[in-house]
């Protein structure tokens, strides 16, 4: 090893190798600090695309003349240009049609997360994203 000395009296120690140490332990922490925005990305991204479909779904059902498999087929057009896979929509009442004028329509939106995650939706299994929309019958 070759200590110098410098004028101020300090002696310099080589640092070989301190570079790749420093990056071994900093790299796992990085590599969870992209995958995580990634994954958080994602999650947010599936949220907004049922909340559109939702929205685009009850605003269909909701006219006077529609029907559940029009208001259904709209927000599924939604749900298939933005990618949510195995998602699931479901109206209250079951048949738009139906409903008098002025009463409430409900429309909920699923999708599993596992479908639909990146990266850890194996590690989730079992959660379920929702959204829930209601609009008042015209």
């Amino acid at each position: 090893m070759h200590l110098r000395k410098h004028s101020n009296n300090r002696i310099d120690v080589p640092r070989n190798g301190a570079a790749l140490i420093e990056f071994a332990v900093c790299l796992p922490v990085l590599m969870i600090m992209i995958l995580g925005s990634m994954e958080a990305s994602s999650a947010i991204f599936v949220k907004q695309a049922l909340t559109t479909s939702a929205y685009e779904g009850i605003r269909e059902a909701m006219r006077t003349g529609s029907t559940t498999s029009v208001a259904t087929e709209r927000a599924q057009d939604v749900l298939t240009a933005r990618r949510i896979r195995n998602s699931t929509i479901q109206f209250t009442p079951s048949s738009v049609e139906s409903a008098a004028r002025g009463s409430n329509i409900i429309i909920e939106v699923s999708a599993p997360y596992a479908a639909n995650s990146p990266f850890f939706g194996n590690v989730i299994p079992d959660r379920v994203t929702s959204v829930r929309t209601v609009m008042v019958k015209e």
